[in-house]
């Protein structure tokens, strides 16, 4: 099972451990991207990053963390959204303003295989 439930990914978390989640295609002007987030425990609270990436992918290319950023002032790690005290802040966060789905979160490295979903899927049924 790749997904997290809700409690396994506030666990993770509270573990310490980064959780991911992709968040499907994006546009902007005449450009497509894509759109992920990921969620980073640290000693000042929880990090919310975005990261919005050329919609770049290959079929031999599928590494979504390491697209070019759309914005190219951009770091390449996605922009800090948010430092929130508590795991759950982020959480209610990413669900609220970005719309992150709460039984599809992934662990940290995983967002490559919801790519790969992504990529096969819309292949098959442009």
């Amino acid at each position: 099972m790749r997904h997290l439930t809700p409690a396994f990914a506030l666990g993770a978390l509270n573990r310490g451990k980064q959780i991911e989640q992709f968040l499907g295609s994006i546009e902007s002007g005449s450009r497509h991207g894509l759109r992920w987030i990921a969620l980073s425990p640290g000693r000042t609270g929880t990090s919310v990053f975005l990261s919005d990436v050329e919609d770049a992918g290959t079929d031999t290319f599928l590494d979504i963390t390491e697209l070019r950023p759309m914005d190219p002032e951009e770091e390449t790690w996605g922009r800090e959204i948010a430092v929130l005290p508590t795991p759950e802040e982020a959480l209610y966060l990413a669900e609220r303003d970005f719309a992150a789905d709460p039984r599809r979160w992934v662990n940290q490295g995983l967002v490559c295989d919801e790519y790969y979903d992504f990529w096969t899927a819309r292949r098959t049924n442009p």
